[in-house]
């Protein structure tokens, strides 16, 4: 009414009501906008908000697991190192040698995000080496791989140990059928392939090894392993992250 005043424009009902929409239609449309702005940024926050949830519950999870396998681990490595120390002193030492390598592994890079597989490789030769005394070679490590591309390659800390122990904790091997682990590439995936026996009792475990695994890789390259579980086969695919 008041621009009609000023402007002096004649008044007609039909231009009132034709102002009121208009500025109804405004009004609808700045608020929409304004909602679906304020909206985003609230979706974008409460992603960030889970996302970091899902980071601090995975390496919660990473810690769990550790405690857990740590001790078990330091036990039987040390009854077995008393073993040798006593029939076998000079394997003795060779084992000692060995386990103090996987713990500086370990203690050097638990807090990386990332390591090479050269370097994976290094660690799971001595870890292997530990294994295999304890099993009394039942169990082979088999590498299909170039020296440069596995160079070229990273992966989580500790991820190669992981697989190798589940494959351990789930099957039964023997000198006569021993436990096969190949490691291989395929240009997309580090493949990780064991023959398959499984235990014919229930196997005490706590299911956090690779699906925390998995939580990593998702974390760092929004790729999620792959695990094929056949009849004769078990098979763990990891996706290639390239230090390029």
């Amino acid at each position: 009414m008041i621009w009609f005043r000023i402007s002096k424009e004649a008044f007609t009902w039909g231009k009132f009501f034709g102002f009121i929409a208009f500025s109804v239609m405004a009004v609808l449309i700045f608020t929409l906008v304004y909602e679906i702005l304020f909206l985003s940024k609230e979706r974008e926050l409460d992603t960030k908000i889970v996302d970091e949830l899902d980071r601090e519950r995975m390496e919660a999870e990473l810690d769990v697991l550790n405690n857990e396998l740590d001790p078990h681990f330091i036990f039987n490595a040390l009854n077995t190192l008393n073993h040798l120390i006593i029939t076998n002193p000079d394997t003795a030492y060779l084992f000692n040698s060995r386990l103090a390598q996987v713990y500086k592994y370990v203690l050097m890079n638990k807090n990386k995000e990332l390591v090479s597989l050269f370097k994976e490789l290094e660690f799971i030769e001595s870890y292997f080496f530990l294994l295999q005394i304890r099993y009394e070679n039942k169990l082979v490590f088999e590498l299909d791989a170039k020296d440069a591309e596995i160079r070229k390659i990273m992966m989580p800390p500790c991820t190669l140990q992981t697989v190798v122990e589940n494959a351990i904790k789930h099957n039964e091997f023997s000198a006569e059928n021993p436990l096969m682990i190949k490691l291989s590439l395929n240009g997309e995936y580090v493949k990780v392939s064991n023959n398959k026996k499984p235990k014919p009792y229930l196997v005490d475990s706590t299911s956090i090894g690779l699906r925390n695994l998995s939580s990593r890789y998702m974390l760092l390259c929004n790729k999620n392993i792959i695990i094929e579980n056949e009849e004769f086969h078990f098979l763990v695919k990891l996706p290639l992250i390239s230090n390029l």
